[in-house]
């Protein structure tokens, strides 16, 4: 005799799998943002700008943020945190939404943190959400190859 038993996924098992994948993520990046320090107030990295003029040639990051958002202080935070060494040749800028909505709209930011990498005035690279200081290295290096 011949056991043939199959087993069939049924549409709740994808449900049940996809809902198990949203709270887990929710919960080990909840964890991980928790753990990140909030930007302190004298940094020497991002200068602050109200207007933007980008070079022919250079690579420039432009960092959108509102003042009372946590999650914007935190993303700050990883960007300070770069090596000073490693940053020669590319200009720092952080511009708040708030005071410059014209730039909000010139450059389609959907949401904040937003950082945009340009090479000379041609938009390379664009990064939402918090992103860690490691992945921010990654990123720095790949824009310098180009």
């Amino acid at each position: 005799m011949s056991n043939k038993h199959f087993f069939y996924f049924r549409p709740r098992h994808f449900v049940l799998a996809i809902a198990i994948f949203c709270v887990l993520t929710i919960i080990i990046a909840g964890k991980k943002v928790n753990n990140i320090p909030l930007a302190e107030k004298g940094n020497y990295i991002l200068t602050e700008v109200n207007e933007i003029n980008l070079d022919k040639e250079g690579i420039t990051f432009l960092f959108f943020y509102r003042k009372d958002s946590e999650l914007c202080q935190k993303m700050r935070y990883n960007i300070e945190q770069l090596d000073a060494e490693n940053l020669h040749g590319i200009h720092f800028y952080a511009m708040d939404i708030e005071e410059n909505t014209e730039y909000y709209y010139k450059y389609n930011i959907s949401g904040i943190p937003n950082l945009l990498i340009f090479n000379g005035e041609v938009e390379k690279k664009r990064v939402m959400g918090i992103v860690s200081t490691n992945n921010l290295e990654k990123i720095v290096n790949r824009v310098k190859a180009y």
